[in-house]
């Protein structure tokens, strides 16, 4: 499993945001711990989930619901790696 640069980049801009608005650091640490288990998790079914219609590179892309989170992620059959693109909040307009 592996997250994405604009994965990462979602992670860290959403803890900066609880972080600067909750001034909470536990709760910002907690998420990131948790998103990460979220991506972790994909290892065991990743297909078990729903494509979203839209291909990057001409492979599918997956989505998983988490929380109030959306993970969106590749799987490559043949090196056996699921990438997590990004990872967006439910309420986002993603299809944009």
């Amino acid at each position: 499993m592996v997250i994405a640069q604009s994965g990462m980049q979602d992670i860290k801009d959403a803890k900066k945001y609880i972080l600067n608005n909750f001034k909470y650091r536990e709760l910002g640490v907690n998420f990131t711990r948790k998103m990460k288990k979220a991506a972790l998790e994909l290892n065991t079914f990743p297909a078990g989930y729903d494509k979203t219609g839209f291909q990057y590179r001409e492979v599918d892309i997956y989505l998983k619901p988490y929380h109030a989170y959306l993970l969106f992620y590749t799987i490559d059959e043949v090196s056996r790696t699921v990438t997590v693109l990004r990872v967006m909040q439910d309420g986002m307009n993603w299809m944009y």
